[in-house]
């Protein structure tokens, strides 16, 4: 099955390679073959020694999962974000670290987030009860990626810990994709249950954490460091997410809850369901179109999840009945999924 719709290359939201370069050393460390894997992405064999290389958000997601199973490494984004140089971010890390405060640092973060990647849009939400750090992706499917926000989810706390050389624990840490490995080293690390299949990738803690003070605060550095983020991410200022990619984000979330229906979806878009319908028929696309597509994407890519079975994938996408799933696969690919794991396996 094929999308109607395809973006070139330079219009897909780009990252600085960061993480790309962290797993090229991490997989050379392990005696992998680099050059096979960074082909396989689409991405230069001379990214692993020019930092300045750009790359393509969905190539950095493509080549993340390829080295994860290269090195059999369910939880690559973390491990990553845990054991590297927190430094490796620049620009994003100097800027909070010279940062008077936590909440300061943090709304740093969040608003010069672009200039790391911008397919990752952060943002923050105060309460009397709670502090939330958001992340919306934006320019590229949600569902495509598992390690790179397990990164900037677990880099977030890292920094958090380390700037205020206080033992932070978390209120809640969620993700919207689904667990698919043993998560309890992370659990530990986090030190609060991780929550999979949720509406939103987030990360909470008590409100009062935001007027910590850091030691590393230079007001000097940090106004020439918001002058450098501020030029850079007007160079790197998109678009909206296209209309099939919000689309998309929104549907995944809803389908193990079996909600994601056109009005369910149009409601959190901020839509009707004739202005959603009509935006998409300007595109050749259809609500059915779409979730029919995406449904075939994420089959295949819980197939290859062998903890997971056959009855639980139908639930994940939102089927009340295995037969119905059963069908629908047998159109998408004109084999039962149980022929298609089967393959995957001996692929």
């Amino acid at each position: 099955m094929s999308r109607s719709t395809e973006k070139t290359a330079a219009s897909l939201p780009t990252a600085s390679g960061v993480l790309c370069r962290l797993a090229a050393e991490h997989a050379a460390q392990a005696g992998i073959r680099i050059a096979p894997l960074l082909r396989k992405a689409d991405l230069p064999l001379s990214l692993t020694n020019d930092e300045s290389l750009r790359v393509t958000s969905k190539s950095q997601i493509v080549f993340l999962d390829l080295v994860a199973n290269a090195l059999q490494d369910p939880l690559l984004g973390f491990h990553l974000a845990r054991d590297m140089d927190m430094r490796e971010l620049a620009p994003l890390y100097y800027l909070m670290a010279s940062s008077s405060k936590l909440g300061d640092a943090l709304d740093n973060a969040a608003r010069y987030s672009a200039v790391v990647n911008e397919a990752v849009r952060v943002s923050v939400a105060r309460s009397a009860a709670t502090f939330s750090i958001d992340y919306e992706y934006v320019g590229i499917e949600r569902h495509l990626d598992r390690h790179q926000i397990v990164f900037w989810i677990t880099y977030t706390l890292r920094a958090a810990r380390a700037l205020t050389n206080r033992a932070l624990t978390p209120t809640y840490v969620g993700f919207v994709h689904q667990s698919e490995a043993d998560n309890s080293e992370m659990e530990r690390y986090f030190e609060c249950p991780l929550k999979f299949g949720v509406p939103r990738d987030r990360i909470s803690f008590d409100p009062q954490i935001t007027e910590l003070h850091f030691l590393t605060e230079d007001l000097f550095l940090n106004r020439f460091m918001v002058a450098y983020c501020n030029h850079a991410s007007v160079q790197r200022a998109r678009s909206e997410n296209p209309i099939r990619t919000r689309v998309e984000n929104a549907i995944v979330p809803r389908l193990s809850e079996g909600t994601a229906s056109v009005g369910a979806v149009a409601s959190d878009l901020g839509l009707s369901i004739r202005t959603l319908s009509r935006k998409l028929a300007a595109e050749g696309l259809t609500f059915s179109t779409i979730l029919d597509e995406l449904r075939f994407d994420l089959a295949l890519q819980y197939l290859r999840n062998y903890e997971l079975s056959i009855s639980q994938i139908a639930w994940l996408l939102g089927y009340t009945e295995i037969s119905s799933f059963v069908h629908a696969f047998q159109r998408w690919a004109g084999k039962s999924p149980t022929d298609a794991r089967r393959s995957i396996r001996h692929s």
